[in-house]
């Protein structure tokens, strides 16, 4: 499983109670919506920026313990639902 993000400490509570629980009731890879939800939310400032890995790698480290874990989780959860709308549409 991929680290999460260094988050404060009551949010990793958040994150990692929705992880277990995604993996009952929405995806057993609910880590990884969270991490394309992460660069999703940081989207412009990535682009805007002309950001490579190396860019974005050292970004997301100046962003310990100021992500918005709320904010991304329901960017994660909406992912997911996109993802469940497309299979169930097939």
């Amino acid at each position: 499983m991929p680290p999460i993000p260094e988050l404060v400490y009551d949010d990793v509570f958040i994150v990692w109670e929705s992880i277990w629980a995604a993996k009952h009731v929405a995806s057993s890879h609910f880590v990884l919506f969270i991490a394309l939800a992460l660069v999703e939310y940081y989207r412009d400032i990535i682009l805007e920026n002309n950001m490579d890995f190396t860019d974005i790698i050292k970004f997301f480290n100046e962003m310990a313990e100021r992500h918005d874990a709320k904010a991304v989780l329901k960017i994660a959860r909406d992912l997911v639902c996109q993802i469940q709308t497309l299979i169930d549409n097939k």
